[in-house]
């Protein structure tokens, strides 16, 4: 009961205020970790889109064949590489992207390398699948056998 010119809140009015925060901070929670942990997935999604249109940008400006690799066996990575204009061997093309690291996911493939030719056309006999996973969500990435990339 308030006395008259009593000002404030009472005792039972913060603790429901503390109990409804409580409440709403749990239902929440879960989903904001929910959208973090697809945003990372989404965000390995582009950039092993990038790194794929590095590859085949990269085997069209040098006339030469190049790679995507994706090595997934101790850790989660891909990167381009191309045969060299001058001499033997290959250069690694741009940088090596570190999905593991950069956002947490891991992945998986059915092809460890797919190959690009001069044309920036696939050169694999036969399309590959991709399936980037964290935390309970999955998304997968299919490249054809011609080299086009659908998500």
């Amino acid at each position: 009961m308030l006395r008259p010119g009593s000002r404030g809140f009472t005792l039972i009015e913060m603790v429901i205020v503390v109990v409804l925060i409580g409440v709403l901070t749990a239902v929440a929670l879960p989903f904001f970790r929910r959208s973090t942990v697809r945003a990372d997935v989404s965000g390995a999604m582009d950039a092993v889109s990038a790194v794929h249109a590095v590859a085949k940008a990269t085997a069209i400006q040098r006339g030469r064949t190049t790679r995507l690799v994706m090595e997934h066996s101790s850790a989660y990575k891909v990167w381009v590489i191309a045969t060299k204009v001058t001499g033997t061997g290959v250069d690694t093309i741009g940088r090596v992207e570190d999905l593991g690291s950069r956002f947490g996911v891991t992945y998986t493939t059915t092809r460890d390398t797919l190959a690009f030719t001069p044309r920036g056309i696939g050169a694999d006999p036969s399309g590959t699948t991709m399936i980037i996973s964290k935390g309970g969500i999955l998304d997968t990435l299919t490249i054809s056998a011609a080299g086009r990339l659908s998500r």
